[in-house]
């Protein structure tokens, strides 16, 4: 069902997904105007699409609208997530952020740029808790066996409470770290996806690549044929989030898998996946 309330903006597959919505938690932000807050010593600027300005450990440029902003302070909140992966995290304005909010035992980030962020590792240094966050950089988001073994150096036998995937947005890297992590996130833990719906904008941006959009359907078919593993998909403007399922999974878990032959007519994507065996 399709619901447009002005409070808030999320499709959800299923009702019990919308909880999330309507729990309203005391913000801890401190907004100036609709592009600029402070959390703590901290500005953030918000600039999800142009006009970025330079990051610095009291200042980051956050690639988010204030929309986002709001809705991670409610989902953080709402999951308490003791251990997160972030993968893509341009100046680190989004890890500063999630450190601050959630207060996690562990936050690991991925990012392919070979370089750290100097305004991110300021910010670390002198944060009273910046020893839980560990960066990893020149990752290779379609790496799953890289991926697979930084997450495992880094959390052992643990599981996941959430991982938020901000990185390359196409298809085929987007779809490989999900099957790398999803497996690892703990029953009832999210998995995030950003700007699912970057081919939909009025923006001519990226015209010639696949969309992202095709994973989002993937999901979803898979959501319905197997809800043991992903018991709810839930989409709004700009994200897709979904909840994980009782089923045991591994290493070789692959979501194209999941989808019935009724969705591989629909998505010949996913087809073509599970007959190339990538």
């Amino acid at each position: 069902m399709l619901r447009n309330r002005r409070n808030r903006p999320s499709i959800g597959s299923r009702g019990t997904g919308d909880a999330l919505y309507r729990r309203r938690v005391t913000s801890a932000l401190a907004w100036t105007d609709d592009t600029t807050f402070r959390l703590n010593d901290v500005e953030y600027v918000c600039r999800p699409f142009r006009n970025r300005v330079p990051s610095s450990a009291e200042r980051f440029c956050l690639l988010k609208a204030k929309w986002s902003v709001e809705l991670y302070e409610q989902v953080l909140a709402e999951l308490a997530p003791r251990r997160i992966v972030e993968v893509g995290i341009y100046d680190g304005g989004s890890t500063a952020l999630f450190l601050e909010l959630a207060r996690p035992e562990k936050l690991l980030t991925l990012d392919v740029k070979e370089h750290g962020s100097a305004a991110l590792e300021a910010f670390l240094a002198r944060h009273p808790q910046g020893d839980r966050v560990a960066n990893y950089y020149g990752v290779d988001q379609a790496d799953a066996a890289r991926v697979r073994a930084i997450v495992d150096s880094e959390f052992g036998d643990d599981s996941i409470d959430l991982v938020v995937d901000d990185a390359s947005h196409r298809v085929g890297e987007t779809r490989a770290t999900f099957n790398a992590l999803f497996p690892r996130v703990r029953p009832g833990g999210t998995y995030l996806i950003e700007d699912w719906s970057w081919a939909h904008s009025p923006l001519p941006v990226r015209v010639d690549e696949t969309p992202l959009t095709v994973f989002v359907f993937e999901l979803v078919v898979a959501c319905a044929n197997r809800p043991d593993v992903l018991t709810e998909v839930a989409v709004n403007r700009g994200w897709a989030r979904v909840r994980r399922g009782p089923a045991p999974l591994d290493d070789a878990f692959d979501v194209a898998a999941l989808i019935d032959a009724r969705g591989r007519a629909l998505l010949p994507s996913a087809n073509d996946v599970a007959t190339s065996g990538a």
